[in-house]
C-alpha cells in the first residue's frame, strides 16, 4: 500500500514559500519512533531495493552493476539506531532543467510511519527548483521506492519521464537527517541509459552521481568524465558529500 500526498500548486502560500526560484515545502512526520521488531523489515526492504539496482532493466542500467555488492550487509540497518529518526527531517531537492513546467512523483519508505511506501507530487516550474521537507525516512526515489521503469515525473505537455536512472537513496549511505538529497530532470547528454539518445529527458539522482564519483563511499569510476555527472549539469556546486554522514543526534 502506498500513502500519496499532493502538493496542489506552487503558487500556495499555505504550502511553499519561496526565495528567488526556489521553495520549500514542509511535510510533516506522525508516526511514532520503530524499535528491534522492525529493523529486520526495513532491512530485507533496502535489500531489495538495492537488488534491483544495476543490470539492462535496473535503476542506473548497467552503469550500476554491483551497487549491492559494495553496501554492508542488510544496507547497513542492522539495530534500532540505524534507522531515521521519528524526529528527523530530509530535505529533498527537485531540479527541472527542462523547457516544461513538470510535476515530480517523490516517494519515500520511513518506518516509523508505517511499513507503506510514502508519495507525494510536487510540481517545479521550467528552469527552477523545489526543496521539500520531508521526514527523515530510510529510502528516497521517484515513481516508486524500489520498482524502476515506473514514471517518476510528468511534463505539463504530457510526456511522462521514467524513474529508470534515478537510483534510490539510502539513509546512512546517500545522506543523514538534516540532510539535503538532489533529485534532477535534466537532458541525457551523455547517454547514460545506452540507447543513443542525447536530447531525451532522464531523472538522475544523488543516489546515482555518489555511486558514479571515484572515491565516494563504496563507489568507483566508469569513465565518463565531464558530462551530466560534471559542473555542466550543476552538480557540483549543487551537492554536499557532508550530508552522507550521519546526523550528529543520529543513535549508534
Amino acid at each position: 500500500m502506498t500513502r500519496r500526498i499532493v502538493l496542489i500548486s506552487l503558487s500556495s502560500a499555505a504550502l511553499l514559500t519561496f526565495t528567488g526560484c526556489t521553495s520549500i515545502a514542509e511535510i510533516p512526520g506522525t508516526g511514532d519512533p520503530t524499535g528491534d521488531g522492525v529493523v529486520s523489515d526495513v532491512a530485507a526492504k533496502a535489500t531489495n531495493v538495492a537488488a534491483e539496482i544495476g543490470g539492462a532493466t535496473g535503476f542506473g542500467g548497467t552503469l550500476m552493476d554491483g551497487y549491492l555488492d559494495h553496501m554492508p550487509p542488510h544496507m547497513g540497518f542492522s539495530s534500532p539506531g540505524d534507522l531515521a529518526r521519528a524526529d528527523g527531517s530530509l530535505t529533498i531537492r527537485l531540479y527541472n532543467d527542462s523547457k516544461e513546467h513538470c510535476e515530480f512523483h517523490l516517494a519515500y519508505f520511513a518506518s516509523h510511519l508505517g511499513l507503506e511506501d510514502q508519495m507525494l507530487d510536487v510540481p517545479v516550474a521550467a528552469g527552477e527548483n523545489v526543496a521539500v521537507n520531508i521526514p527523515c525516512s530510510e529510502i528516497v526515489g521517484v515513481g516508486s521506492v524500489g520498482t524502476p521503469g515506473e514514471i517518476g515525473c510528468h511534463l505539463v505537455g504530457g510526456e511522462a519521464v521514467l524513474n529508470t536512472m534515478a537510483v534510490p537513496g539510502f539513509f546512512g549511505q546517500d545522506y543523514a537527517c538534516a540532510g539535503t538529497y538532489e533529485i534532477s530532470l535534466t537532458p541525457d547528454v551523455d547517454d547514460l541509459d545506452g540507447d543513443g539518445d542525447t536530447e531525451e529527458l532522464i531523472i538522475v539522482s544523488d543516489g546515482m552521481r555518489f555511486h558514479l564519483m571515484d572515491g565516494e563511499p563504496h563507489g568507483h569510476m566508469h569513465g565518463h568524465g565531464p558530462g551530466a555527472m560534471g559542473p555542466h549539469m550543476g552538480w557540483t556546486s549543487r551537492s554536499n558529500s557532508d550530508n552522507r554522514r550521519q546526523d550528529p543526534g543520529q543513535e549508534t
